[in-house]
């Protein structure tokens, strides 16, 4: 929400375990989502999902079914 981008050296798994598994969501290799940040999800091969601050951020095939389930 504050537009900050932040590099981790850590690999996304770690972190991803470290994470609340009812408020954040993996939908790509490389991206974890808060999904109360969700604004709407946009269909497609996998799709992607808007957030509240206006970026995009890809859903890879693989997750898609599983995140539909989790957004809805």
């Amino acid at each position: 929400l504050d537009n900050q981008i932040y590099t981790i050296t850590k690999q996304i798994h770690d972190i991803e375990s470290k994470l609340p598994v009812a408020a954040f969501f993996r939908v790509h290799n490389s991206h974890i989502i808060h999904l109360k940040h969700v604004k709407e999800y946009v269909k497609g091969r996998g799709g992607y999902v808007v957030m509240l601050d206006g970026s995009q951020v890809g859903v890879s095939s693989r997750r898609k079914d599983e995140f539909l389930e989790r957004f809805s």
